[in-house]
């Protein structure tokens, strides 16, 4: 399927739960210029776990990513983009709640969308913090958004863990000996998604 962005169409796929409870979860996908998208298997754990709970999951690809029109924009055009999925998903399913759930720069994009977006929760997995930024949220959007959890590894380089320790606003996940990519860590990370998810 097709969602009209400000680049141009984007590629997007919409799974829905077998006992959905009216909630659905846009999921964002790893940096474009690293190989990510959609079909990334860390958002694959991700909703494999949402979608056993009743959530539905929205996957889409970043502008200049597999059949999405348009260009990489530094970040800053890949929030417009969520904002455009945002947009869609709540015109096409008014009464669905909305999660967002983003991986790796994924999660920054996720976080920089927060404050527009509003949704009643989000989940960001692995976020580089340290290596871009995560400015503070404003207060009123700490106080929308009924509960905000990032998971990342213990060995993740990709993360400061020092920084991750100060974030306010946040319920901090760390799992012992998981790198960025959780390699062999996929079953822990299903577990955490499922603790959080069950809340």
């Amino acid at each position: 399927m097709q969602i009209q962005g400000p680049a141009g169409t984007l590629e997007a796929k919409l799974e829905r739960a077998v006992n959905e409870k009216t909630i659905t979860a846009i999921l964002s996908h790893p940096h474009p210029q690293y190989g990510g998208s959609m079909h990334d298997a860390v958002l694959r754990t991700a909703a494999e776990v949402l979608l056993e709970y009743g959530v539905n999951c929205l996957f889409f690809n970043f502008r200049g990513v597999g059949g999405s029109e348009g260009s990489f924009a530094h970040g800053t055009g890949e929030v417009d983009d969520l904002l455009a999925v945002i947009r869609w998903q709540q015109e096409e399913y008014p009464r669905d709640k909305l999660w967002l759930c983003g991986y790796s720069f994924g999660a920054h994009v996720t976080w920089h969308a927060l404050a527009e977006a509003l949704p009643q929760r989000a989940v960001l997995i692995a976020p580089p913090v340290g290596m871009m930024e995560f400015a503070a949220l404003p207060e009123e959007c700490v106080q929308a958004i009924s509960s905000l959890d990032v998971i990342a590894g213990e060995q993740d380089n990709f993360v400061q863990q020092d920084q991750l320790s100060r974030w306010e606003a946040v319920n901090a996940h760390v799992i012992p000996g998981a790198d960025h990519f959780f390699s062999n860590s996929h079953a822990q990370l299903k577990e955490t998604l499922a603790d959080i998810v069950r809340q």
